[in-house]
């Protein structure tokens, strides 16, 4: 998990935050400064903050995904319930690929992939921990055996999921060719505990065993900040780059979860918060 000691978090002020950030109220007693703080940063900081702090969040959703998906005994379908959550947390994904991907193409060659490159040649997404365990879902393959309404639209969710990825994909790097791919033609690197060690030291994680709870306080104090630079900044804060952008991105689910980025990160601080709270009643 991104850190290993953690302070006490105040779940219920943190989720009534996230809510009224999303509606466009800005509680100016508790965050006006941190906004009046997102609004001083220079760009490079800004999408730099996005890049690190998003891709964390996404680390911790699939962390609590794969809590879902191995609760129970292996090869049963998940509860309607953890499908809603799943549901929650797949479209909370959704949310950081486009906050991750709101930077600039010409920052994100010039900031982002140059710095992923000095960390490796060949760096790249596969080599994230915990993305492994939710892998078979992002695929189609872990709810063959899931029906009804819940599944349904959890299958419509990792659709979304997948057109916004290409999207971010296209429109960041319209070669098509990742730093994994351009080294291709060297020796493979293939996922290790060595390139996973070298990912997270990327992305400031540090692993250690930490509660349900403690997680739960990790990601919500992420999700705040997140959505206060959000409310400060806008999800472009350069303007609307909607000529340029690839089709996926012009997808009308895709802008629907763009409207909704806000709304979004609360129902994952939900999500978080109930399967927090239900972990402590089991203890």
């Amino acid at each position: 998990m991104p850190e290993a000691s953690v302070e006490r978090c105040d779940t219920a002020l943190v989720l009534r935050e996230l809510g009224e950030l999303a509606g466009g109220l800005l509680p100016a007693d508790r965050v006006s400064g941190a906004l009046e703080s997102a609004r001083t940063s220079s760009f490079d900081q800004l999408f730099w903050f996005r890049w690190i702090t998003g891709h964390q969040v996404t680390f911790l959703i699939w962390h609590l995904m794969e809590r879902l998906l191995s609760a129970g005994p292996e090869g049963d379908v998940p509860s309607s319930a953890s499908l809603a959550k799943l549901e929650a947390y797949v479209y909370g994904y959704c949310a950081m690929l486009l906050y991750c991907g709101s930077c600039p193409r010409d920052l994100y060659d010039s900031l982002i992939r140059p710095r992923m490159f000095l960390q490796h040649r060949a760096f790249s997404g596969t080599w994230a921990p915990d993305f492994a365990p939710v892998r078979g879902l992002f695929r189609g393959r872990d709810l063959l055996g899931a029906q009804g309404r819940e599944a349904a639209e959890l299958s419509r969710a990792v659709e979304v999921n997948r057109a916004v990825h290409e999207g971010i994909a296209a429109r960041l790097v319209p070669s098509g060719r990742s730093l994994l791919q351009q080294s291709m033609t060297e020796v493979p690197v293939r996922p290790s505990e060595r390139t996973a060690v070298i990912y997270d030291n990327f992305f400031l994680t540090l692993r250690a065993p930490v509660s349900d709870e403690a997680v739960t306080a990790q990601l919500l104090r992420r999700l705040r900040a997140v959505a206060t630079d959000l409310a400060a900044n806008g999800l472009h804060p350069l303007g609307d780059d909607s000529e340029a952008r690839p089709e996926e991105l012009l997808r009308e689910e895709v802008l629907r979860c763009e409207s909704r980025i806000g709304h979004l990160l609360h129902q994952v601080g939900e999500a978080a918060a109930g399967h927090a709270y239900e972990s402590r009643l089991r203890a």
